[in-house]
């Protein structure tokens, strides 16, 4: 039946051959059309997706520079307040610099800023190369200072004993405030740095200020023991000198001195604890558990009669104490606790320590601070006297040393001195 068609169906079928090809033609051109304009939408949905892409990176990327600005400003603002309050301005018109900008300012800025600020003490350990004194050794003169006048009061009254009691107060406090009546004074802030004539007379005003040293004498009646034939003993009168060193915190001289809100609240940044390693590296060049035994150690310069150290270690009386100070200075650093230091009073006992331990170096060696260091002034093998290193340049051993003179004071040896015997080198 497909097969035999007539002749006029094939003759209709002809004749709508070519508009069958219009029609696909028209057909194609419409599809052609409606794909490209489908293209054209899918091109438009695309761009309008990169565009709010691009858009939401931008914003995205601007919300990261603020955020990065903010925290740059941040901690901008908390370390500016050693340099001064009044960076706070300057540190927030960094919004409008781009992030790595805002960081590359502020660490710029933060150089000077806390140079000139009372935060600067903490560039001052050093020798600046200007002739003026450093820090430490300003430091040391002050506690000689101290002591002189210790044995001044004791030469200006007859007396039988000595009884001191009190200590001096904790150089980062005297420092902190020095700093902040300096640095952060409104009328005429100076640098703290450098250690000029000028600011040693601060720095020794401020000393004398949180530090005084009262002195009275009293009498005490005693009775001697008889004797074995049964002689009553006699009595007598004891002349006690009774010296009592006294300290004032920051927070006293903050109100003896006036200082404002903003001073007060550098001061108290000042003495945050997150700041300790930075005083011990300021004050004796270290910054670990060493540095803290310099530190505790440094703080009894000046006591007479080692009384707190005698006693804290069990003995009822005198003893000769400078085993026990160096322990009762372990002690309060929870180095005992740890191990890491003995607690000996007799300084050969402590000698055998470290070098049972394997923690010995001899003498003749450049110590660390912090070591503890062990004496033989006869020669003979045998210990006499023990301190703590304070610090070594190569060439000299500074030393802090408790029953020095009945005292606690700084002294000094050369390196090589052969007094030294060695030295204790706890693992802090």
């Amino acid at each position: 039946m497909g097969a035999g068609r007539s002749k006029s169906s094939r003759d209709e079928t002809e004749r709508e051959a070519p508009i069958r090809d219009i029609r696909r033609r028209s057909e194609a051109r419409m599809g052609r059309r409606a794909a490209e304009a489908a293209r054209s939408s899918v091109r438009s949905r695309a761009q309008g997706a990169a565009r709010a892409r691009t858009a939401g990176s931008a914003h995205q990327a601007a919300r990261t520079s603020r955020r990065t600005a903010r925290a740059s400003r941040a901690a901008a603002t908390r370390f500016a307040r050693m340099a001064a309050l009044q960076a706070r301005a300057g540190i927030a018109a960094l919004g409008s610099l781009g992030a790595v900008a805002a960081v590359a300012v502020v660490v710029i800025c933060l150089v000077g800023l806390v140079a000139a600020s009372a935060f600067g003490i903490f560039f001052s350990g050093g020798d600046m190369g200007d002739g003026n004194p450093t820090l430490r050794e300003a430091v040391a003169a002050l506690d000689a200072e101290h002591e002189a006048r210790i044995e001044q009061k004791k030469a200006s009254e007859a007396h039988d004993e000595v009884a001191l009691s009190g200590s001096t107060t904790p150089w980062r406090d005297v420092l902190a405030v020095f700093a902040v009546k300096v640095a952060a004074d409104p009328s005429d802030p100076r640098d703290v740095i450098t250690l000029d004539d000028a600011r040693m007379d601060s720095l020794r005003s401020v000393f004398w200020d949180m530090n005084s040293i009262e002195v009275s004498l009293e009498e005490r009646q005693v009775t001697e023991v008889g004797n074995e034939e049964g002689d009553a003993g006699e009595t007598g009168t004891v002349k006690v000198l009774r010296i009592t060193l006294t300290s004032r915190t920051a927070d006293e001289m903050a109100d003896a001195y006036g200082f404002d809100t903003e001073q007060r609240e550098i001061l108290s940044e000042l003495l945050d604890e997150r700041y300790d390693a930075a005083w011990r590296t300021v004050l004796h060049g270290v910054a670990g558990d060493s540095g803290e035994i310099v530190e505790v150690a440094a703080s009894q310069i000046g006591n007479v009669g080692g009384q707190p150290y005698w006693s804290w270690y069990g003995f009822g009386s005198r003893v000769e104490w400078c085993a026990c100070f160096v322990s009762w200075c372990a002690n309060e650093c929870g180095l005992i606790e740890s191990g890491a230091v003995p607690k000996f009073s007799y300084c050969p006992t402590g000698v055998q320590w470290f070098k049972d331990a394997g923690l010995w170096r001899a003498g003749g060696e450049e110590p660390q601070p912090g070591d503890i260091v062990f004496f033989d002034w006869e020669g003979d093998g045998t210990s006499d006297h023990v301190g703590i290193v304070e610090s070594c340049d190569g060439r000299t051993v500074e030393t802090i040393e408790g029953n020095s003179g009945d005292a606690c004071r700084r002294n000094a040896y050369d390196v090589g001195s052969a007094s030294i015997m060695g030295y204790g080198t706890p693992m802090y």
